[in-house]
């Protein structure tokens, strides 16, 4: 073989060993930035957070200054659920690309059925993508940029959908944290009992001294288990589906007893009207601040729903 035309030879091999070596870490590097897209790894960098269905509702989640996060200039955010948002934006991947013979119905259900997020950094939007509906079996959902192919996405070690995580629905976004205060914070409470009046009592607190009115002695140990009690108090659930109707005629009953808290930071002071139910595990209030109705679990309520007499010293 003449030695010219084997080393052209020789030189064309290699020349597309090369050029597909090259392509190969191409398509490799494409994949791995696909992977990284939707992604935001420095979630602490975040300061808004913009989800949108396609009818136009919305949630909009704004970092505070103070530390927590406020839904729709209104609310607190619940912050397990805030955690479990910023841990799928922080970590959701592409597991593949939609193959072709489902890539049609995936785009036809984009165009009717999304929600639209949009993530900030220093109030600048940083990122947008839309999640759509859940793969089947169980194993991702569609995520695509808007002018970008659909992808199956999921969090790596998780079996299940990612659409949840994405929610628009305001009242459960809502922090149900009822009390949080400590004695070191309170400056009054008072419960009273509507249809037994010597039941009534009210504590008040003013730098290390701590005052049961109307009683010379009291018992320490049962008055620090009780305001212990409201350190951290969650509400059940806010109860949406009363009619205007319905809530004027149950604010016409006399509520069974109430809670009226005083805290240092008055966004913590509240007032709970509860009303007897026959639900054995469960009580319903109301909030006059904010015309609301909760449902609260009896259990968390036991160490505050207590009496004058479960106070008084043994020894008086």
């Amino acid at each position: 073989m003449n030695r010219n035309l084997l080393f052209l030879l020789v030189a064309i091999v290699l020349g597309s060993a090369a050029w597909w070596t090259v392509k190969q870490n191409q398509k490799k590097n494409t994949l791995d930035k696909l992977d990284l897209n939707f992604a935001i790894p420095d979630t602490a960098s975040i300061t808004r957070i913009a989800i949108t269905r396609e009818n136009g509702t919305k949630i909009d989640l704004a970092r505070k200054k103070e530390g927590y996060w406020e839904m729709n200039a209104k609310y607190r955010v619940a912050p397990n659920l805030m955690d479990l948002l910023l841990t799928t934006i922080r970590n959701v991947e592409m597991q593949r690309p939609v193959a072709k013979n489902e890539a049609e119905t995936v785009n036809e259900s984009f165009k009717t059925r999304f929600k639209k997020v949009e993530i900030s950094v220093d109030n600048t939007i940083y990122k947008t993508y839309l999640v759509g509906d859940d793969a089947p079996g169980n194993l991702g959902t569609y995520f695509k940029f808007e002018e970008g192919d659909p992808y199956v996405c999921h969090l790596r070690g998780f079996t299940g959908f990612l659409s949840p995580r994405y929610n628009i629905m305001e009242h459960e976004w809502r922090d149900k944290t009822l009390f949080s205060s400590s004695p070191q914070t309170l400056q009054s409470v008072e419960i009273k009992y509507f249809k037994s009046p010597t039941d009534n009592f009210k504590f008040t607190l003013s730098g290390n001294n701590l005052n049961l009115e109307g009683v010379q002695k009291y018992d320490t140990t049962a008055a620090i288990r009780f305001l212990l009690g409201f350190k951290k108090l969650y509400l059940e659930r806010y109860l949406k589906t009363f009619d205007k109707r319905t809530r004027d005629s149950l604010l016409k009953v006399t509520p069974e007893w109430s809670i009226d808290l005083v805290d240092i930071d008055k966004s913590k002071s509240h007032v709970v009207n509860f009303f007897p139910t026959n639900d054995e595990d469960r009580s319903m209030a109301y909030l006059p601040q904010t015309q609301e109705w909760i449902s609260v679990q009896n259990p968390g309520l036991r160490p505050i729903k207590i009496r004058k007499f479960d106070l008084l010293s043994k020894n008086q």
